[in-house]
């Protein structure tokens, strides 16, 4: 395992701790040291400083002075905020995406799919969804789009993730089928709109149920 992971470039370590930070596998308030990430790693301290300073301005990590690294408390009011930031973009990703999409995007998707039917855990479709995020970013025409709704996206998957224990996880298995049915069909048209509208709409569906699980009362 180290040798493998010693082999990982700085991107690559990033891109495995903020999937580990957004599945919860690295839990808010956990303590994040430049020298156990190395030595997991398998790398020295400066590329973990520097993933650490780029999860630092995601806000998936807090810098605290003389405490080092901790993985961020998951503010439900900032969350709310940035939701709304993406409920507006996606409303403009239609400009910027470019369809049909290429037959191995659409691939993987069928793919994904299939593997949607298989889900036994909330941490094993949370890892399908994050797949599912960046076939979608692999469409868009814009770099800039693609790292903005990135970033906010990673910012706002952690609630999903901590409440989908207590929710329905049949049901949100069918929600996802569903989105990457419409997404498998539409990909191979050419109305990049009708994509992002859908795409909005599946996100407002996710807020209204994410607000209504908040709104029940404690048991």
């Amino acid at each position: 395992m180290a040798e493998q992971l010693a082999r990982l470039s700085t991107g690559q370590i990033y891109r495995d701790l903020r999937e580990r930070i957004v599945l919860l596998a690295l839990a808010p308030g956990a303590r994040l040291t430049e020298e156990a990430l190395a030595r997991e790693y398998g790398v020295s301290r400066t590329p973990i400083r520097e993933v650490l300073d780029r999860l630092h301005h995601d806000q998936l990590v807090e810098q605290r002075p003389g405490a080092g690294a901790v993985v961020a408390p998951i503010d439900i009011k900032q969350v709310r905020d940035v939701w709304a930031v993406r409920l507006k973009m996606a409303e403009l990703v239609g400009d910027f995406v470019e369809l049909p999409a290429p037959p191995e995007i659409l691939g993987r998707l069928r793919s994904l799919r299939s593997e949607l039917d298989h889900v036994d855990s909330a941490r094993t479709l949370g890892k399908l969804y994050n797949r599912y995020h960046d076939l979608i970013l692999e469409l868009y025409t814009s770099n800039t789009l693609r790292w903005i709704h990135d970033v906010l996206y990673h910012q706002t998957a952690r609630v999903w993730l901590q409440f989908l224990p207590e929710m329905d996880l049949a049901a949100e298995i069918d929600v996802m089928a569903e989105e990457v049915d419409l997404t498998i069909e539409l990909v191979q048209g050419h109305s990049s709109q009708a994509l992002a509208d859908m795409r909005a709409d599946h996100m407002r569906q996710l807020v209204a149920r994410f607000n209504d699980h908040l709104a029940r009362p404690i048991a």
